[in-house]
């Protein structure tokens, strides 16, 4: 019976989630303690894609993959309110209701820690996006066939990189934008649908909706990537695979739309997606009370700026752009840009300046943002009618560097998302000397992959040769090299999750005992290095 009812509820609910005069709410819960799945049965909610990548980089599935409690739901839609969305990982739901006399009650259920209003009908509307449209001014090029893209591409020798065979084969890219308007139609993504690289589609806004009548902002941000037409037009991420989807309302500005880019991120996971990005960025909202101000550009304020953080804690790149406010009184980055251990994305012209409208960092905790920086002033795109043109925007500088970035894991399919974004950072032009304006600079990723396969392939040492125990380690970890193989000036290195060194401490012998007493408990890489290469590699855990 319980379950006809939470049928029924279902049934109600959906009738007046997507109603446009009714107001959204965050609901947030307290707990998962009664919830029927298991940490050890993840197939019951992930897919078998994403538990391979949380396998791959030794990533543990935890609390926050399980689902919410479905009797909280119920809780919540028997006081007659439709859901919209719903986060596993911040645990709670985005209601719609029609008039605001519920929500005291459902404020004073016992398990909801927090509600909070995220959308006001009728309200005046901003219809505001984060890209400006111009005609086309570039003249057409034909080195390798790139056409109209060569510059962009070649500004990163990511046709170097392509010319390699890496184009992003086997890499799932899940787009999160506001509509992709005509994909469907334009000849020119026709192979790309014969070759079954769209994966599929899903709106957050509005599942009655049909994403290709939408909006033409997250169709440009494809075309970056996904284009394959020589001599006309190649993207940086030709052969990945794509999932499209919408999370953002052109026609207002509310903090409905954090929920929705919150819903995409887990949607991509589930998915087993490898690399989100996200040409989207807020600070101002249509009503000025739900703004953020500087100080909540920390990371750790909006919902999407904490739900980016976790796609990284679960292997996932998330790739967002800085946001175009650097000409206005607000000129610093947007959230959910100043999310940690992303790759956040600024705008350069063809000559290597900050385009003037790229947004500065820093984080208000003082992370230098952006991370790297590729063309977003006069970059090429396919149009609405499918015609090659040019725009500006860091959204377009944005799938500059993801398509890329799907390139460079493919190249490097061992290394983790976070070794994978250190060595974009690692060949940026200003690497040595970042800064608030561009970062990193504009990487070099054909000299990320050139390193990265030494490092994969310098792997002079093997598990045969190599006994490291116990893994799990404590206090201690202690190490034996066959001695016919040992070399002087070998160390023992412990790489972080985030990319940091963090243990460094010379192997004395063919068998040396290190103290791990100072290192805090979690998953490490262990290198053996030598004074110029990698000789082995092993996951380590520290409990």
């Amino acid at each position: 019976m319980k379950r006809l009812v939470t049928i029924l509820l279902f049934l109600i609910a959906a009738t007046v989630a997507f109603a446009a005069n009714n107001y959204k709410y965050w609901v947030r819960f307290t707990n998962k303690d009664s919830t029927i799945y298991s940490l050890d049965t993840p197939l019951d909610y992930l897919s078998n894609r994403a538990i391979e990548r949380r396998i791959k980089q030794n990533i543990a599935i935890d609390s926050t993959d399980l689902p919410i409690v479905e009797d909280y739901v119920d809780s919540v839609l028997s006081t007659g309110v439709g859901i919209v969305s719903r986060s596993k990982w911040l645990n709670g739901i985005t209601i719609s209701v029609p008039d605001t006399s519920v929500i005291g009650q459902i404020s004073n259920f016992s398990f909801v820690k927090k509600v909070e209003m995220t959308y006001i009908p009728n309200y005046q509307r901003s219809a505001k996006l984060d890209l400006d449209n111009y005609p086309s001014r570039r003249t057409a090029y034909d080195n390798n066939g790139y056409g109209n893209a060569f510059e962009q591409i070649n500004m990163h020798n990511g046709d170097w990189l392509q010319q390699a065979g890496f184009r992003g084969n086997g890499k799932v890219i899940t787009v999160l934008d506001a509509g992709f308007l005509n994909i469907n139609k334009l000849a020119i993504f026709t192979p790309a649908w014969n070759n079954g690289q769209i994966l599929g589609t899903k709106d957050f806004v509005n599942p009655n909706s049909d994403i290709f009548n939408e909006h033409y902002h997250g169709g440009q941000v494809l075309s970056v990537m996904l284009t394959n037409s020589f001599n006309t037009f190649i993207g940086t991420a030709p052969e990945a695979s794509y999932w499209l989807i919408r999370t953002e309302d052109a026609s207002s500005e509310f903090p409905i739309e954090i929920d929705n880019m919150v819903a995409g991120m887990e949607y991509a996971d589930s998915v087993g997606t490898d690399i989100i990005t996200a040409s989207l960025g807020y600070f101002n909202f249509d009503n000025p009370i739900m703004s953020y101000t500087y100080a909540n550009m920390n990371g750790k304020t909006s919902r999407a700026s904490i739900a980016e953080t976790l796609c990284a804690r679960k292997g996932m790149i998330v790739v967002n752009s800085a946001g175009n406010e650097g000409s206005n009184p607000w000129h610093y980055i947007t959230a959910p840009a100043d999310a940690d251990s992303i790759i956040t994305v600024g705008s350069v012209t063809d000559a290597l300046n900050r385009s003037p409208f790229s947004s500065w960092g820093p984080t208000s905790d003082g992370r230098i943002k952006p991370t790297v920086c590729a063309l977003g002033t006069n970059t090429a795109v396919i149009n609405s009618a499918g015609n090659p043109g040019t725009n500006n925007g860091t959204s377009l500088a944005c799938p500059i560097i993801s398509g890329l970035t799907a390139c460079l894991w493919q190249a490097l399919p061992n290394l983790t998302n976070m070794q994978i974004i250190e060595l974009i950072k690692k060949h940026g032009n200003l690497h040595e000397n970042p800064n608030n304006e561009m970062g990193n600079g504009v990487p070099d990723f054909y000299a990320a992959y050139t390193e990265g396969a030494g490092i994969t392939k310098n792997l002079l040492l093997n598990k045969d040769d190599v006994k490291m125990y116990p893994n799990p380690a404590k206090d201690g970890l202690h190490l034996e090299i066959k001695s016919s193989l040992f070399t002087k000036n070998l160390t023992l290195v412990l790489i972080s999750v985030n990319g940091k060194k963090v243990f460094s401490e010379r192997i004395h012998g063919s068998t040396t005992d290190f103290s791990l007493t100072s290192i805090k408990p979690g998953m490490y890489t262990v290198l053996i290095k030598s004074e110029k290469d990698i000789l082995y590699r092993e996951k380590l855990i520290k409990k």
